[in-house]
């Protein structure tokens, strides 16, 4: 047994078979049907599967995406299986697909997550220093499975430019300004205090909790605060031009910082 990935791309109606029961287990909700998939993997698109002893873990999809005269990368969908997460396989498949995007000639790829989720967080903005300055209000209306249910599905929109340059995390938490004042309440979750949407400071934190899911199933309605006190924190800030550009995160806290800087984009 051995616990190395092993990452290839996938193109045969099989394999992309074997995808759907890993979306299905994963998402929990009606998968992708392999006639889109097969389609995308054909024209540009791009389907990769991680493996451990020969069995799937894990996998991503993506498919071109046209906008304003550019072509770019669109990575809808990846998940890796319940028994294999928070293991960097997340990391290691962005990665692979970043190698695959510039073999294609991709020079940019975008997707969408839920801002209140951690650990996606973590690594779509802290570990693979993609950038977000666009917040979608319910971008995927009423989504079935445990994941969704309960909040609205609103969504950022990363983009992930494939040749840019990073700055530090660190430096950037140094420069930052609190707007938002957090507090625990008595089942040991934090809440948003107050907060002011006033600000023109260099760099801005602003926190999401490090358990939603835990915190929207005991406690939806604190769960709904968070989702409407951060959407309308997000909003006004890049409509002021800010761009969240970085992580602030420490292991054990209950909360975690987005840092967003104003008129500045990495790479730029």
């Amino acid at each position: 047994m051995t616990n190395e990935l092993i990452i290839k791309s996938l193109s045969t109606l099989e394999d992309l078979q074997e995808v759907q029961q890993l979306e299905i287990l994963v998402w929990g909700m009606d998968c992708v049907p392999t006639h889109q998939t097969l389609t995308a993997v054909k024209n540009g698109g791009i389907v990769l599967g991680g493996y451990i002893d020969n069995q799937l873990v894990g996998f991503q999809y993506s498919f071109p995406g046209f906008k304003d005269g550019k072509v770019f990368l669109c990575s809808h969908l990846l998940a890796i299986h319940p028994d294999h997460q928070k293991k960097g396989y997340g990391r290691l498949l962005k990665l692979a697909q970043k190698e695959e995007a510039l073999k294609k000639g991709y020079h940019l790829i975008t997707w969408t997550y839920d801002p209140l989720e951690s650990v996606n967080a973590n690594l779509n903005i802290g570990k693979l220093k993609a950038v977000c300055r666009t917040y979608m209000e319910d971008c995927y209306g009423e989504l079935k499975g445990e994941l969704n249910e309960g909040l609205s599905t609103d969504r950022f929109m990363v983009e992930w430019n494939l040749e840019q340059e990073t700055e530090s995390d660190e430096q950037l938490t140094d420069k930052a300004t609190r707007i938002v004042t957090t507090e625990m309440n008595k089942q040991g979750f934090p809440f948003i205090e107050d907060y002011s949407l006033e600000t023109t400071a260099e760099v801005v934190a602003i926190p999401i909790p490090t358990e939603i899911q835990k915190i929207k199933k005991e406690n939806l309605s604190l769960a709904i605060d968070w989702r409407v006190k951060t959407s309308e924190l997000f909003q006004t800030l890049f409509s002021k031009g800010y761009v969240v550009v970085g992580i602030e995160r420490k292991q054990g806290e209950n909360i975690q910082n987005y840092l967003l800087k104003k008129n500045r984009i990495r790479g730029e």
